[in-house]
């Protein structure tokens, strides 16, 4: 089986690289399991409900990440605004 490398910067972004893989995988299995007459139905419905959540997951992260970086900035607001070095260095 072929193997793939993925390089990623956050664990949000691993997790949805995972959920991506783990859909694909889903809708292959389905599309092979499905009865005769119902294959395209099937389908467009995990592709349609799996993407929703994937795409709900991954905002959710985005924006989670950005709060968290919010924070950060308002805790630390002198560090932040000189680019990471704080004042008075």
């Amino acid at each position: 089986m072929p193997t793939l490398t993925i390089e990623y910067q956050t664990d949000a972004e691993r997790m949805a690289f995972e959920q991506a893989i783990a859909c694909v995988q889903n809708l292959n299995q389905l599309a092979q399991t499905a009865e005769h007459g119902t294959v395209l139905a099937v389908c467009e419905q995990l592709a349609l409900s799996g993407g929703r959540q994937l795409l709900r997951e991954t905002l959710a992260a985005a924006l989670q990440t950005r709060a968290d970086t919010t924070d950060a900035q308002k805790k630390f607001p002198a560090t932040a605004a000189r680019g990471g070095i704080p004042v008075g260095f």
